[in-house]
């Protein structure tokens, strides 16, 4: 899952041209961090500084940066292989240098060994598709409208999306209900990411990983630090699962499979189903399984509340809203005194819960929405208030049609 202001991603050449279509309509504004398209980077790098070179952008969880001028040679340990005439037939000129360090970095900072890193770099090659789909767009002169909550839902909640869902959980009623007892997420809940990553699995993506990763890396210097923890996270993955690392592919931004992890969130949160802990790693390409399982994991570890709503309808009992806020501000009691409470019909939580107070447009107009703790924990799948709500909308639709 890595994910700009509000994401359509696809892996498809479908969903390739809809990235375009939607950065030229200025909704995507800038690079987020992924948490899960599970996208969450953590780090697992030792304690050591990174070259000057890439420290453009704050690696989460890895030690703070030497802001020393020091080359990647010089930080290298004796063992690392970084010969000053080393060279990456598969990219550019004006890149070349930048490669050098990577493979130094690789090595010296993210414990790799040289016969990994440079074969690996050797045979990648730059992408300036995936450069070019996931560059935020040209700052225009003309101020666009944002786009409603109401547009980007409908994208995902048309009839034919509403009907793969219902196919879905028809096949796989049986690992989803087994993966939500286990788990705690309910099926409508994960059928509702797959529909918005993948479609179910029919768009997975065809770019190389690692290419995309190393030419994200160079090409874009804010996320230079994130997009080259992914590359060394995808050169773990590729070796944790017996595969050469050409043979990962996915989307322009590198997640991978049928619910669109990041490589950090493949080996952080991919279970395989009902395989004891530490047994392999999944298979989110193929197995559905493992899939769901793989997602429900990714969920429970970032706050998931079984038997909690997502999205609740607010009552406005007085004439205007309270400041609204995207963020868990508020407890339910604090906004029982402003005058705001759940629909009724809707299960009461403890007085003491957070709550965020989200302002969406409708086509009618705007609606007011309590966002409950799980709300926020399908955030850290992606950061999009638009995509949560959006997977939540798809949820309710499913449940209302499968009674």
């Amino acid at each position: 899952m890595y994910s700009t202001a509000e994401d359509p991603r696809g892996g498809s050449a479908a969903g390739h041209d809809s990235w375009r279509r939607w950065m030229s309509a200025g909704v995507l504004a800038g690079i987020l961090t992924l948490s899960g398209c599970a996208t969450q980077v953590n780090s697992s790098a030792p304690a050591a500084p990174i070259a000057a070179s890439v420290a453009t952008a704050a690696v989460p969880a890895a030690p703070a940066h030497d802001t020393a001028q020091s080359s990647a040679a010089e930080l290298a340990p004796a063992s690392a292989y970084c010969p000053a005439d080393l060279r990456f037939p598969g990219f550019p000129e004006r890149y070349q240098d930048d490669l050098r360090s990577f493979a130094c970095i690789l090595q010296q900072h993210y414990g790799l060994p040289a016969a990994l890193v440079i074969p690996a770099l050797q045979s990648a090659h730059y992408d300036s598709r995936a450069v070019s789909l996931m560059s935020p767009p040209p700052p225009s002169s003309v101020p666009q409208a944002p786009l409603p909550w109401w547009r980007y839902r409908e994208r995902f909640l048309s009839a034919q999306r509403l009907d793969s869902g219902v196919r879905f959980w028809r096949e796989h009623r049986r690992i989803l209900e087994d993966v939500a007892e286990k788990y705690g997420v309910p099926p409508p809940i994960l059928l509702g990411i797959l529909n918005i990553e993948t479609g179910f699995g029919s768009f997975m993506g065809n770019f190389p990983v690692l290419d995309a990763n190393l030419s994200l890396s160079l090409a874009l210097k804010p996320r230079r630090a994130f997009f080259l923890a992914q590359t060394a996270e995808t050169l773990k993955l590729a070796e944790k699962l017996g595969r050469p690392v050409s043979a990962l592919r996915g989307s322009p931004a590198g997640a991978m499979g049928m619910s669109q992890f990041l490589a950090s969130s493949y080996l952080k949160y991919g279970v395989v189903w009902n395989d004891p802990p530490g047994e392999g790693l999944p298979n989110l390409w193929q197995s559905v399984p493992d899939v769901l399982a793989s997602t429900a994991n990714f969920f429970r570890a970032h706050g998931w509340q079984p038997g909690q709503p997502v999205l609740v309808p607010a009552l406005i009992s007085r004439g205007s809203a309270p400041e609204t806020s995207t963020r868990p501000d508020y407890t339910l009691a604090q906004l029982a005194r402003l005058g705001v409470y759940p629909e009724r019909g809707h299960a009461l939580l403890p007085a003491d819960t957070r709550v965020g107070l989200l302002r969406l447009e409708g086509r009618t107009g705007p609606h007011y929405y309590l966002a409950y703790p799980n709300f926020y924990a399908i955030m850290g799948y992606n950061p999009s208030v638009y995509y949560s709500a959006t997977v939540w909308a798809y949820a309710e639709a499913l449940g209302r049609i499968r009674g």
